[in-house]
């Protein structure tokens, strides 16, 4: 027995064509193929091997548009892992990296990533915590952050006496 798509109304084909022409997503575009050839009466092992697509999944293409129809198009959200940290950790981490150290008895003047990583595990704010992650926190909250910038010497000619100043 062949598995063929459900005939499609004049709407549903138009849209199909629209994406296949002026779409942008890819994902999109391959699911309007293989709706068409389906439509058009090709196997699924063809559509497979002209798609390069499993069959399986051609298949299950198949079946899903004749049930949700052009709602097979839209993006569904993503199942990725769940985020670490709670609004109330991310809103402590946030409040850490705009106090300035020397409150919290550090003996640096300013946060960088790393120091603000290694106080976050110590005083067991969090188990752990990578730079990357830390960094997109401090952007979702809103927090700027500037890298440190050390020097060994100045090539101002009036160091010396500014410095003793």
């Amino acid at each position: 027995m062949c598995l063929y798509v459900r005939s499609l109304k004049l709407k549903e084909g138009r849209k199909i064509q629209a994406i296949l022409r002026r779409g942008k997503n890819r994902t999109a575009i391959r699911r309007a193929q293989v709706i068409l050839m389906s439509a058009q009466e090709m196997r699924v092992r063809e559509i497979a091997l002209q798609t390069l697509l499993h069959p399986e999944y051609v298949r299950r293409l198949i079946r899903r548009f004749d049930i949700e129809g052009l709602r097979l198009f839209e993006e569904r959200p993503g199942r990725g892992r769940p985020g670490e940290f709670s609004d109330e950790i991310k809103a402590e981490i946030a409040e850490i990296a705009q106090c300035p150290p020397s409150l919290l008895r550090q003996p640096y003047s300013r946060w960088s990533l790393d120091k603000l990583q290694v106080y976050l595990i110590k005083t067991k704010i969090v188990s752990k915590i990578s730079i990357e992650t830390l960094r997109t926190i401090l952007k979702e909250q809103r927090v700027s952050h500037q890298r440190t910038k050390t020097w060994k010497e100045s090539n101002d000619p009036d160091f010396e006496g500014k410095k003793n100043d």
